[in-house]
């Protein structure tokens, strides 16, 4: 459960640009609080824009794709254990994000 957790980090890391030891998460808050408190109405606010492309529709990338990587990203780092999923239900979750993504015409 230790690897699902640093995988969480490293995922919203990748999402939001952000690194957990940003000087910007100090006084309690963590890059998990600052991801989790967007959720669900400002997700765009703390996803990179460089994830962002031109091409595509920002709304449908936020829904089909970042929406639900953040909610991994999340649920990887919850800060009990058990409270993880299993690193096999991670792959299946990023797979259809994939499938969706691919549909959009994302490579």
């Amino acid at each position: 459960k230790g690897d699902v957790y640093s995988f969480g980090i490293l995922l919203l890391e990748m999402v939001t640009g952000s690194s957990p030891t940003n000087e910007n998460f100090n006084g309690g808050t963590t890059l998990h609080d600052f991801v989790d408190r967007a959720l669900p109405d400002n997700t765009h606010e703390v996803v990179d824009p460089t994830m962002l492309q031109d091409d595509i529709s920002v709304a449908d990338m936020m829904e089909r794709c970042f929406v639900p990587l953040v909610k991994i990203g999340l649920s990887c780092s919850m800060a009990l254990p058990r409270e993880r999923p299993e690193m096999g239900q991670v792959s299946t979750m990023i797979l259809r994000i994939k499938h969706a993504a691919s549909n959009m015409g994302v490579r």
